[in-house]
């Protein structure tokens, strides 16, 4: 029995008392830079997609800034690679890992390999298509969802890491939703549409709070009267909050902001509404489905366009095909009877 016994030990580097860097993560790190690919690292290092995308987000939630950044093209090449930010972090992990190697040196992790998943779907959080996700994987696919955000999601899209993106981007100049992020990403020409349907976006607000349009919110929200649940930086809804907010702030002539709130992100619709149930904070734009689920009061806001993208070349996968079956009208008007706050486009 004590021959088995073996004592390892591990840098680890964290910010005020919450583990951030570890080994795998230090490796995934190293693995990006050296590859130019989340795909490519997380298949090196044994571990899927999502747990590489998971592990990511994890770090920019608790650190408050981005770690990686995402290019398509251009000079160079495109790809991801370490912000100034993550490049310091693994550094600052590298420096102690060394020195500790130096006093207990210790045996490299294992990790075990993983079935390919048959399709990688990146996503902006949305029950429904959660809902449209599981009934792919019912048609017997190995889905792999990636609930990372509309701009993270269109990113892992045109590095070709991704088969199919869910987003809803609203460009403020031409007041339409999607295509003109993806023509920044240089591959309008590659990509195809799939489907989508309309939701609901609303303001959220709690029960004891008195409150009767979206000027009023937004008034309270920038002189920091009321606490606002945030989404995260590159999320669609953040996109048009910060649009929201910023057509608020020129149209009055404000000077003095004073947000309170976003300065603690939030990764989904859920997250946003329970913490405006729970009393953590006072109003959150959101979808009208999940803020009614949760007996929130509700200010109508807009309807956004949901849409799911693939490039011309993933046209033949079968997942890809039977994906684009589940959004068609009549399979998504089963749904959407059922659903408050969605309709078809």
């Amino acid at each position: 029995m004590e021959e088995d016994l073996r004592i390892r030990y591990e840098a680890i580097l964290e910010i005020n008392g919450v583990k951030v860097i570890d080994k795998l993560v230090a490796d995934l790190l190293r693995k990006i830079k050296e590859k130019g690919s989340i795909l490519a690292a997380s298949r090196s290092l044994g571990i899927p997609y999502s747990r590489a995308w998971e592990i990511i987000v994890r770090i920019e939630r608790l650190t408050g800034k981005q770690i990686i950044e995402t290019s398509r093209g251009g000079r160079g090449g495109g790809g991801t690679r370490l912000t100034s930010y993550g490049s310091r972090l693994l550094e600052l992990y590298s420096r102690a890992e060394e020195k500790l190697y130096r006093l207990a040196p210790s045996q490299s992790m294992r990790f075990v390999s993983i079935e390919e998943p048959d399709v990688i779907v990146a996503y902006s959080h949305d029950p429904l298509l959660e809902f449209i996700l599981g009934d792919l994987e019912r048609n017997n696919y190995r889905v792999e969802g990636l609930c990372i955000g509309s701009s993270k999601a269109l990113a892992t899209l045109a590095l070709e890491e991704s088969d199919i993106a869910c987003i809803h981007l609203y460009d403020p100049v031409t007041k339409t939703y999607n295509k003109p992020y993806i023509e920044k990403q240089w591959f309008s020409q590659e990509v195809v549409y799939l489907g989508g349907y309309l939701r609901e976006l609303v303001f959220a607000i709690h029960p004891n709070i008195k409150i009767s349009n979206i000027d009023q919110i937004l008034e309270k929200i920038i002189s920091g009267e009321l606490r606002i649940a945030c989404r995260n930086k590159g999320s669609g809804t953040r996109n048009y909050l910060d649009y929201l907010i910023n057509d608020y702030i020129g149209k009055h002539g404000i000077e003095s902001i004073n947000i309170v709130g976003c300065e603690k992100e939030l990764y989904t619709h859920t997250e946003v509404v329970k913490k405006i149930t729970s009393g953590k904070a006072d109003v959150g734009l959101t979808i009208k489905h999940l803020a009614v689920s949760y007996g929130l009061k509700t200010i109508h806001v807009t309807w956004e366009r949901y849409e799911c993208i693939t490039l011309k070349e993933k046209l033949g996968k079968k997942p890809v095909i039977v994906f684009k079956e589940l959004l068609d009208k009549k399979y998504l008007s089963k749904y959407i009877q059922e659903l408050t706050g969605y309709r078809l486009d």
